[in-house]
């Protein structure tokens, strides 16, 4: 009987031994992080945004919103033209452009305004224009930077199309139900199509009041398809390139620490105001890098401080206030497969500034603004997708433990084996 026990214990400590938990077991994981490979030092004196970087013409194009233009560099720095535009000149595209301008194939600079769509060379000369009669202009909001873009598809440009005040405005379930997300820009005619209407299941159809802005979409075409994350809204939504649009897909994000803007009643509203509250969680873009999706978002912040971000403050505990969030809560990236999967989140390396553009394999990042001292010059920087292979490994308090218990089990095993129990031995293998 003792024999019978000895042997069972001996398995059972060898099999606690080996078994210790799966997040602990020798595996590798994979993983991907953000990865400075090169930087460009642009000298300039005053704010400049980039808008594109076009790595086969070696040439970038910021603009600079203090003075309304447009500055183009190479990539070792040096201004190739400078441009700005009056509102109402022969050549002009109104007041701001709907996105970032971007070089075309033919190394020129495409813009698209709410009056059309214009092509100028670096100088600011313009090449061609299609115009929309002003009285047919619609509002379409407007960006001078790389947080929304224009692509070219096909014989078309896709863009982000957001009018915050129209038939309707945001107090009425009417405004949500015809929201389109989306605009084609054909560049012969000059002529807008919106389309893509917001989801049936997305937070904005929950009979409450949002902010315009909230609602801008960030979108990437792949193969095909089309990618699109509808503002705020934590999902990504897959769609056919080509109408009707059919949905092919909808995965939910896993955010970290995400706080969700679900709206504001209706009748405590005001129809005419626009408003941000950087207490909530954005999502700012939405891009592809080779075979992958990156995610840049900020997570708003957490209820304590989010109430105090509403207290009546002085000046000088608004700006401590304001400085401890940009401290605490960091822009993060996610890196998903082109079917939504999680394979990354983190926080964004500090060099990085929010303003980027994926071209050719590779992130291109404002770096960030320094605060504290008024530098002439920004630096711009060529960032990778860099893969890793955890490798999870037993760590030093198992392997510790697993040893001890090991031996253990065979001393008491060994025990048996001696001078004293061969008797024993003898009568259990007799039996």
């Amino acid at each position: 009987m003792k024999f019978t026990h000895a042997i069972f214990a001996l398995f059972f400590l060898l099999i606690l031994s080996c078994g210790t938990p799966k997040s602990e077991s020798t595996q590798e994981r994979e993983t991907y992080e953000l990865a400075i490979s090169d930087s460009i030092r642009i000298d300039y004196i005053g704010t400049l945004n980039l808008m594109d970087v076009n790595p086969g013409f070696e040439k970038i194009l910021f603009f600079d919103p203090q003075n309304m233009k447009f500055v183009s560099t190479d990539f070792k720095g040096k201004i190739l033209g400078e441009f700005s535009k009056e509102r109402d000149a022969p050549d002009g595209f109104g007041f701001y452009p709907m996105a970032a301008g971007r070089f075309n194939s033919s190394q020129n600079i495409q813009v698209v305004s709410m009056l059309g769509t214009y092509e100028y060379d670096l100088a600011g000369n313009l090449l061609s224009s299609k115009k929309i009669p002003r009285d047919e202009a619609k509002p379409f909001s407007g960006r001078a930077d790389a947080k929304r873009e224009i692509q070219f598809v096909g014989d078309k440009i896709l863009l982000s199309g957001s009018i915050a005040r129209g038939e309707y405005n945001k107090t009425q379930p009417e405004f949500y139900d015809t929201y389109l997300q989306l605009v084609w820009a054909d560049p012969k005619t000059g002529s807008f199509e919106q389309f893509l209407s917001l989801d049936s299941a997305s937070i904005f159809q929950n009979n409450m009041s949002h902010e315009p802005s909230t609602l801008s979409a960030s979108f990437e075409v792949v193969e095909n398809k089309l990618y699109v994350i509808s503002g705020i809204d934590p999902f990504l939504n897959i769609y056919e390139l080509d109408s009707p649009y059919t949905k092919l897909k909808r995965v939910a994000l896993e955010l970290t620490d995400y706080r969700l803007n679900t709206g504001e009643d209706p009748k405590k509203a005001d129809p005419r105001a626009i408003s941000y509250d950087p207490s909530f969680g954005i999502i700012q873009k939405l891009v592809k890098v080779g075979d992958k999706l990156v995610i840049m978002y900020e997570t708003g912040y957490s209820d304590q401080d989010a109430i105090r971000s509403r207290e009546n403050m002085s000046q000088s505990e608004w700006q401590e206030f304001y400085t401890r969030m940009k401290d605490t809560y960091k822009m993060r990236y996610q890196i998903l497969d082109l079917e939504g999967k999680l394979l990354s989140d983190a926080v964004i390396p500090e060099e990085l500034g929010d303003l980027f553009v994926s071209r050719e394999g590779s992130l291109w990042f404002m770096g960030k603004v320094n605060a504290e001292i008024e530098e002439d010059f920004y630096t711009l920087y060529q960032v990778e997708l860099k893969y890793k292979k955890l490798d999870q490994r037993p760590s030093f308090f198992y392997s510790f433990i697993n040893l001890n218990l090991i031996y253990l089990a065979l001393r008491s095993f060994l025990s048996y084996f001696s001078p004293g129990n061969f008797l024993l031995w003898r009568n259990c293998i007799s039996a």
